[in-house]
Formats: C-alpha cells, structure tokens, sequence
C-alpha cells in the first residue's frame, strides 16, 4: 500500500457520506484529527481504524488496499456510511452524543467501586463494581453488585450508557438479564476535595416485590485504569454500615437520611 493510499480510500468512502462534520459527529471523532487522516498527515491506531472501518462498512484490511483496488471494491460494496434512524439522530441530539462530550467522558474510563444503601436491605450498604470502557464513539458501563445473602439475586448485572452534561456525568443503566431495573444516575464530574469520587443521586425501579421506585445518594470510587479484577471483585457485596472496611467519608455521604429542614432530597456535599 503506498503511503497516500489510506486517505485516498478515506476521501472516497466519505464522499457518500452526508459531510465530514457529520461524519465526526457520528464517529465521536474530534474534526481536526479527521482532517489529518483525510490528509495523510496523520494516520489512526488500530481501535479507530476498526471504528472507521466499521462505520462505512468495511473491513480494515479493505480500508488499506491500494486505492484502485479499493475503488473497484467499492463501485460493487457500496458504503454504508453509518446510517441512523431519525430516531437514532433525535435520541443523539437529546442526549448531547457529540464528539466534544465524548472527549470529555475518555477521562472517565477505568473501574470503580459504587456505593449506595440498598431499599431492600436497610442498614446495610452495597459497594458493586464499575467497569467504564469506550467503544465505537461512546463510553459504555458494566455494573455488578453481589448480594451473597439474598438466595432472589446473588448477583446483579447491569450495561449502561455515559453521557457528559456540563458539571456533571450521567450513567443510564438497565438490568442486564431480565431487564426490569432501569436506573438513571446523576454525578458531579468530579469532588473537588477528594478528586477520586463521583458522588450523586440514583433514581430507578428496586428489586422489591413491588418493584418500587426509590432515589439513593450514591458515590463512584475511581480505581484506576489497571487493576487486579479478581481481588477488586472480592471487595464487591453487602456491608453493615459501620464496617471499618467502608471509608467513613463515603459511609456517612451515602445515608439515605433527610433532615426536616431540608426541602428536598439530595446530596450532600
């Protein structure tokens, strides 16, 4: 492959493509490094070449022929370019699915402990796991909490979405098996005395026979980026709330108590 065969190929495939501005949105690519692929100047890694790649619809191995070859190819493969609902547009442009809040939200990538205190088991305090991972233009969450003692459900899995608004980080979760429990959760970006934790509020549909709905104060640990998922998985289950595992700063944030001069329910920072 000559060295200006890769964006020759780029610049045709996005030729069916609605505009190049249109295409980064959907991609969750910054523009001006689309641009240096368009223009040779710079080429993409593995995982956004894949990205790329799939958008249009083809392989990255076809992405890297020679552009004749790879004009014959798609003059019989036409490029799919991506194409979106009006449905899936207007979900986009409701949740702010840009490529500038998705640049925002790469930082939060990594593993997490979550914490909250459960409904349906009181005085007790659940820390579940968080794995944040970004894929194809979107920042993705897969939660699971362990509740060794309950024989309904020993363990609870749920995939999520990230969205980025302003000062805050939203994550919508859906139970990953029955799908049932939905939850929406409200984050500060980011505590400014203890950079490590995302404290917030969570509002969904419980686990109790009734399905109720309830709202908890919540806190996100960040963990890093490289950690020994057997051991952090370990640490994942009920608490009693004076537990010295359990930081008492998170302890006494996440109590789900309301004092009657507050006029609403919410967190404290």
């Amino acid at each position: 492959m000559a060295s200006d065969d890769f964006p020759r190929n780029l610049r045709l495939v996005c030729s069916y493509s609605r505009s190049i501005a249109d295409t980064c949105r959907r991609l969750g690519v910054n523009r001006q490094q689309f641009h240096r692929y368009l223009s040779g100047d710079s080429r993409p890694g593995l995982q956004r070449l894949r990205l790329i790649s799939d958008y249009f619809g083809f392989e990255e191995s076809e992405m890297l022929l020679d552009h004749e070859t790879f004009r014959r190819l798609v003059a019989v493969k036409r490029p799919v370019a991506g194409e979106f609902s009006a449905i899936s547009e207007r979900m986009r442009d409701i949740l702010l699915l840009n490529p500038d809040s998705h640049e925002r939200l790469r930082e939060y990538t990594g593993y997490y402990y979550n914490y909250f205190c459960p409904a349906e088991h009181p005085g007790r305090l659940m820390r579940g796991f968080i794995q944040v991972t970004e894929d194809s233009g979107f920042v993705f969450s897969r939660n699971i909490e362990r509740y060794p003692d309950d024989p309904r459900q020993t363990t609870l899995k749920y995939n999520g979405l990230f969205v980025h608004s302003g000062q805050n980080v939203l994550m919508f979760e859906r139970e990953a098996s029955v799908g049932k429990m939905v939850w929406l959760t409200v984050l500060y970006a980011r505590d400014r005395d203890q950079p490590s934790l995302m404290p917030g509020l969570t509002l969904g549909v419980t686990g109790t026979a009734d399905r109720g709905i309830a709202c908890y104060r919540v806190i996100l640990q960040y963990l890093g980026r490289d950690v020994p998922l057997r051991e952090t998985l370990r640490g994942c289950g009920l608490y009693d709330l004076d537990d010295p595992r359990i930081d008492p700063a998170i302890r006494e944030r996440v109590r789900n108590e309301m004092q009657p001069e507050e006029p609403a329910f919410s967190f404290r920072l």
